[in-house]
């Protein structure tokens, strides 16, 4: 009886997770964020970057049921023929929220002035490991100047900085209307920043037309991805 008992149990504790594997797997495969960029489950599970987007996305998922459309993975040419990767675009009748994700962890420290921000990693026996990155205000700025020339000019973009909650900001100062948070506080964040916005509100037609308009720089091949992580380096 014992025996069948503890088989049972060990059975149990197989298929749970199997069970969890498939239906976060259906769950994704049904969600927007995968019908737009066409990312693997697999690559959301491995890749830091991808995780970090869709665990971005997951947070904000609340806005579609006000009727918010979102755009992912964004390349954009500048003036100097370089590109912007744009991590993700939050349509809003009051404005277009633009979307920097840092899924770090450790600690970070950084000033909206500074050209680089600090990475702080603990290695053990009370040692840590800096690493230097630069400034994602400054980089989420170059990104919405990129956006600027192909959208109608009177539509306000915010500027949001979302970071992983396995990091911890510890000392990140900034002077203007920038955001600078964790995932998991975004949706308080944006809801804070919708109520403060009185005067402006961009009809139905705009909204789809900026959209249509942006929607053309996702889905970028591969050459333009490899260039541009070789304008980066």
């Amino acid at each position: 009886m014992d025996y069948i008992i503890i088989s049972c149990l060990i059975t149990l504790l197989l298929i749970i997770p199997i069970i969890s594997f498939i239906l976060k797997w259906f769950q994704y495969k049904n969600c927007k964020y995968y019908k737009l960029t066409n990312n693997s489950y697999f690559s959301v599970l491995f890749n830091k970057g991808t995780n970090g987007e869709y665990k971005l996305y997951q947070n904000l998922n609340f806005f579609e049921t006000i009727g918010c459309k979102f755009l992912f993975n964004l390349y954009i040419q500048r003036e100097n023929g370089k590109t912007s990767e744009i991590d993700l675009i939050m349509f809003h009748h009051k404005g277009l929220f633009v979307f920097e994700s840092k899924n770090y962890s450790g600690w970070i420290f950084g000033n909206e002035n500074n050209k680089k921000w600090t990475q702080t990693l603990p290695i053990g026996y009370g040692e840590s490991h800096k690493e230097h990155f630069y400034n994602p205000i400054m980089q989420n700025a170059t990104h919405i100047r990129a956006i600027r020339k192909y959208i109608d000019d009177t539509i306000p973009i915010y500027s949001i900085i979302a970071f992983s909650d396995d990091c911890t900001l510890k000392n990140v100062t900034t002077r203007s209307n920038v955001i600078v948070t964790y995932y998991s506080d975004l949706q308080e964040k944006i809801i804070s920043k919708l109520s403060e916005i009185k005067n402006y509100s961009m009809s139905k037609d705009l909204m789809d037309k900026t959209y249509n308009t942006l929607f053309e720089f996702t889905n970028a091949d591969e050459y333009t991805k490899q260039q541009h992580l070789k304008n980066l380096r």
